[in-house]
This record gives C-alpha cells, sequence and structure tokens, in this order.
C-alpha cells in the first residue's frame, strides 16, 4: 500500500472516529432530555451524572473534563 492509500485510510478512521463521539454525544443528550431535570440541580449531581455518562462510554474523557471545567468555573 503507498503512503497516498495508507494517508487515506488514515483520515477515513480518523472521520469514523469523530462521528461515532458526535453520536455518543447525541445519545448522551437524548438521555438528559428523557430525564426531568430540576431546576437547581446540585454541582455534585451533575458531576456525578457526568462520571456515569463517562463511565457507560457515552462521552469521552475529554468531553468528561470540558464538562467538570465548565461546572467548577460557576461555581
Amino acid at each position: 500500500m503507498d503512503q497516498q492509500s495508507q494517508a487515506y485510510e488514515a483520515q477515513q478512521r480518523q472521520a469514523q472516529q469523530q462521528i461515532e463521539a458526535q453520536q455518543r454525544q447525541i445519545e448522551a443528550l437524548q438521555q438528559q432530555k428523557q430525564q426531568p431535570q430540576p431546576q437547581h440541580e446540585d454541582p455534585t449531581q451533575k458531576l456525578q451524572k457526568y462520571a456515569d455518562l463517562k463511565q457507560k462510554g457515552l462521552i469521552t474523557d475529554e468531553e468528561y473534563q470540558k464538562l467538570k471545567a465548565n461546572l467548577l468555573s460557576k461555581m
């Protein structure tokens, strides 16, 4: 396989990974939408929810860290 073919396949894998990450985000948002949200959810409960989503594989570690940082910045 030549370099051009290898580069193409690498791009295809990367695109597929991005699609899968976006699908996990959509699923996580859909789950959140289905669950009734209290008006003022405790930050520790939100953090636990994010950890649960990460553990279930619905969000990546990077997504979890961003959500966590955003939540902590609002405190």
